[in-house]
């Protein structure tokens, strides 16, 4: 059973990233957004992070998604931050059931009922993402990023996500143990 579930969380920049020579700058010279997001793929049958994608926090979040679909999944939920059209039609094409929710449009400034509906059924798969998202910083203390540089903090991200799963399949074996 391979349900994939996705979210993102903003992590903070250190000082010395605040302040260092890293930070990003438009074309019209205007300071984009400071810090990163750390995007994760999460199994809903196990709770086990799957993949883990980290970007510059003025990256769409849509931008990561792709990275994060396996292509072993009987389904994708995904934020409607994830959603795009283009990414609905692949997953069709490709057998897998569309769990991204909806968001409205500029053409749709409402959201119709049986949409709002849907999303509502949606969340409480997405739930666990949010659960992982909130103990990666409140357990790991991930609300800040340590080093300078997008490598650096992408592989504390990784270990930050194999500890959570060290830990999770620790107890997901315990639970085997108690029942069987």
């Amino acid at each position: 059973d391979h349900r994939g579930a996705g979210a993102a969380s903003a992590v903070g920049g250190g000082s010395a990233e605040r302040n260092g020579p890293r930070r990003r700058v438009d074309e019209e010279g205007k300071e984009g957004a400071f810090g990163y997001k750390m995007h994760i793929g999460m199994d809903a049958g196990s709770g086990l992070i799957r993949g883990v994608e980290f970007t510059p926090a003025n990256v769409a979040d849509t931008e990561a998604a792709d990275a994060l679909i396996m292509g072993d999944e009987e389904a994708v939920y995904a934020d409607k931050a994830y959603e795009s059209k283009e990414r609905r039609e692949r997953l069709r094409a490709q057998g897998v059931k569309d769990r991204i929710m909806h968001r409205g449009h500029k053409h749709q400034s409402e959201l119709p009922h049986w949409q709002r509906r849907r999303n509502g059924l949606l969340s409480k798969v997405r739930a666990p993402v949010e659960q992982a998202l909130g103990t990666l910083k409140r357990c790991y203390g991930y609300w800040q990023v340590r080093y300078m540089g997008l490598m650096r903090n992408e592989a504390e991200a990784l270990f930050k996500a194999l500890a959570y799963n060290l830990r999770r399949a620790d107890g997901l074996r315990e639970g085997c143990l108690a029942h069987g």
